[in-house]
């Protein structure tokens, strides 16, 4: 019975950690942010050792082009629940950065800038 129950538990332990290590549903999956309500750029986010980078591959605006293959997140971790934290955006247009958290829902990625008590917030939508 000992063993039975050991083996049981070697089982289930194997199962989470398999959960576990399964690709992020933000992984490879490549976004279109907006600005005013317009399309402005298209960024690809990529995962490596269980953090989140976005890059942006590719833009509609003729001025941002000098901004395709900047990164633009670093960082981000999940929460779980479609939740994701600890990481940092930046604004390519100037330079800024700050931290970041975000909400997958469907095809819809909220994200949230924050600094200090302040933030603000833009919906991509995936491609």
């Amino acid at each position: 019975m000992k063993l039975l129950n050991q083996s049981v538990l070697a089982l289930s332990a194997l199962g989470l950690a398999t959960v576990a290590m399964a690709a992020d549903p933000l992984a490879n999956t490549t976004w279109q942010t907006y600005d005013d309500g317009q399309p402005k750029a298209v960024v690809k986010i990529t995962e490596s050792g269980g953090a989140l980078t976005g890059k942006i591959v590719s833009t509609t605006r003729a001025e941002g082009k000098k901004f395709v293959g900047r990164t633009v997140i670093s960082g981000l971790k999940a929460d779980g629940g479609g939740k994701y934290s600890g990481g940092k955006i930046t604004d390519p247009e100037n330079g800024k950065t700050y931290r970041l958290t975000a909400e997958l829902n469907g095809n819809s990625l909220k994200l949230k800038g924050h600094l200090g008590p302040f933030s603000r917030s833009q919906t991509w939508k995936k491609k």
